[in-house]
């Protein structure tokens, strides 16, 4: 990776720097979600039809409900040798070490670094970057970059950069969607992507398992502060117990945040290695970055994380009582 001075080059610098370089690593965050993924494959399938050469990298095996993505089965967990890229991009990582650490270290001594990113982040890396925090996804951003660098969308890009939008808009219920954001779905819809498909895919391919995981879940939701916040809890043993994993539990804060009188939402996700991952949900003005920043995570202000050392009991105990000073 280049020491230069990281310069926010937006759109064009990004496209420019696309047109000179011929072969991309392009790469994503560990335990992807719908914008993780509909960015990597997208951008992906539209530096390939851009007539570049372009490998999709993610630590991760892909969530459930993502695998009818064209290219899911492609994507890379490791790199063994990166000294064939020119440029490695990294789309929808607020931070760099965000793609685990021995695909960053595999990334390191690759030319160029561009970063594509929506999340608010105190100094974004790379030797190139295009961070737009109002954007509501990356997904968004690479609708605008497609039509920078002329490549036309088909449905299969149509259908990547459409997932994106819609499930980091919540479906267009939260604040970020926007009329330019209902314009671009719209525009993705002619080209070929197809909302009931996607919908169905996304949200009704739960396996019973995950739904076995869930109901141990929401039995230890407990409500605070005249129950304007809701916590909630995964432990290791409700995995063993039924046979899954943390990707098995994307969305399920979106329970907690779904009850009327909650302007908060904490999900505490005890890990193996005495960490406790904190998910971060508000409706309204409450700015839930500022909150996980504080502990070295981050996000947007109505969905962010982070991680805190400690036991699941202990950690949820002590953040719940800070997050009560953070509603409005």
């Amino acid at each position: 990776m280049k020491m230069n001075e990281p310069e926010n080059h937006n759109l064009n610098g990004i496209a420019a720097a696309i047109r000179q370089n011929r072969r991309f690593l392009v790469a994503t965050h560990v335990r992807p979600d719908g914008d993780a993924l509909g960015s990597l494959l997208g951008l992906t399938s539209i530096l390939r039809k851009a007539g570049k050469e372009a490998d999709p990298y993610c630590r991760d095996s892909l969530p459930p409900g993502y695998e009818f993505l064209d290219g899911a089965d492609s994507v890379r967990h490791v790199c063994h040798d990166s000294s064939r890229y020119d440029a490695a991009i990294l789309v929808d990582c607020g931070d760099f070490e965000r793609v685990g650490t021995e695909l960053a270290d595999s990334i390191r001594p690759v030319p160029l670094l561009m970063n594509i990113d929506h999340h608010i982040a105190d100094s974004p890396f790379g030797d190139l970057f295009w961070v737009e925090t109002r954007a509501s996804s990356t997904c968004e951003m690479l609708y605008r970059l497609s039509s920078s660098l002329g490549v036309p969308l088909d449905p299969a890009i149509a259908t990547h950069l459409y997932t994106g939008v819609l499930t980091d808009t919540g479906s267009f219920r939260f604040a970020n969607t926007s009329r330019s954001v209902l314009e671009i779905a719209a525009d993705l819809v002619g080209a070929g992507a197809r909302p009931a498909f996607i919908a169905q895919q996304v949200y009704d391919s739960a396996s019973p398992r995950r739904l076995q995981l869930l109901a141990r879940v929401l039995s230890t939701v407990s409500f605070l502060a005249e129950d304007r916040i809701a916590t909630a809890e995964l432990s290791q043993r409700m995995f063993e117990e039924t046979a899954t994993s943390p990707m098995d539990s994307e969305g399920f804060i979106n329970e907690l945040r779904s009850v009327k009188t909650v302007q908060m939402a904490i999900l505490f996700r005890e890990e193996s290695n005495g960490m406790v991952h904190v998910s971060l949900r508000s409706k309204g003005n409450i700015d839930v970055a500022s909150l996980a920043h504080k502990h070295g995570g981050g996000g947007h202000r109505q969905a962010a994380a982070c991680r805190i050392r400690g036991s699941l009991h202990a950690v949820r105990s002590r953040f719940a009582v800070e997050a009560m000073s953070y509603l409005s």
